[in-house]
């Protein structure tokens, strides 16, 4: 081998599974999107004609805003509620390990078991645990899921309770980076807590927000499991995400290229969103 491609292969395996398992369906998807029909009755060439149909598609539109929606949602308040507990984590002189373990449980668990037990959480009525616990601070008893103004909230909180320990340990790890003498010296200049949250924390910790958000847009659009377990994209149309409706189009209804034309855009959709945000954040500092 020449010198200088050393590296190639160390580098050969992940090429393989990357060629494999991420360019071949994606090129694949790119092709199926020119085509109309399914598994079972095979599919034709139509050209651009699912490009022109999918922006007149009421239901693509209502699963797009419902997944703006999720989205808008679900990230600013998963990030500011795990950078608090990140913070008290980190300040912990004893059980810091054993707090770390116990938060990270949910993400070892899949989907279904942890959405059985929130649809016992969210049941209605006031013998539902959800609404004992607002009905404590006089909020009367709520129907989460079968309500189209808090479904969509529903599946927030459950998102959030099963990711914020993934979050938590990624602020964990950017706070650790952080040289304590910065501090230190700060509270020597008379800085209280705020004031060094403000000025040296934040600053410090502006690549893992970054990160955080354009992982979180990424993660978050692709919203699909807590729908299918939790609500079936009910009730009525009003939790369908992106992704379930792909994947009603591809598996429900036997419309296989239209379904593949909508998962193109999502990836647009995906990568205008994160350039975007990353050139605007990069642009600040």
């Amino acid at each position: 081998m020449s010198k200088g491609r050393e590296w190639f292969p160390f580098l050969l395996p992940f090429l393989v599974f990357y060629v494999l398992f991420m360019a071949i369906p994606v090129l694949w998807s790119f092709s199926l999107s020119f085509q109309q029909g399914g598994l079972l009755g095979g599919t034709s060439y139509v050209g651009f004609q699912n490009y022109r149909t999918v922006w007149s598609d009421q239901l693509f539109r209502i699963s797009l805003q419902n997944t703006a929606y999720y989205t808008v949602l679900v990230i600013p308040i998963i990030m500011l509620f795990s950078l608090f507990l990140a913070i008290l984590i980190n300040q912990m002189e004893r059980f810091q390990n054993f707090v770390k373990a116990c938060i990270f449980l949910p993400l070892l668990s899949s989907a279904v078991p942890l959405a059985i037990v929130w649809k016992v959480l969210f049941t209605p009525g006031r013998e539902g645990p959800l609404n004992y616990l607002v009905g404590l601070v006089g909020i009367p008893p709520q129907n989460w899921l079968g309500n189209p103004s808090l479904v969509i909230p529903a599946i927030v909180l459950f998102e959030i309770w099963r990711g914020f320990g993934f979050w938590t340990l990624v602020f964990l790890g950017g706070l650790e980076t952080i040289p304590q003498p910065l501090y230190e010296a700060a509270r020597i200049d008379g800085a209280g807590v705020w004031s060094s949250f403000r000025h040296i924390t934040v600053p410090l910790l502006k690549p893992t927000f970054l990160f955080l958000t354009v992982m979180g847009i990424i993660w978050n659009f692709q919203l699909f499991d807590a729908v299918f377990m939790l609500t079936y994209g009910g009730p009525g149309r009003t939790s369908y995400s992106i992704v379930w409706y792909i994947y009603r189009n591809a598996f429900h209804f036997e419309n296989l290229g239209y379904a593949a034309t909508m998962g193109i855009l999502l990836l647009l959709i995906i990568l205008v969103l994160t350039t975007f945000l990353r050139r605007s954040i990069e642009s600040r500092q």
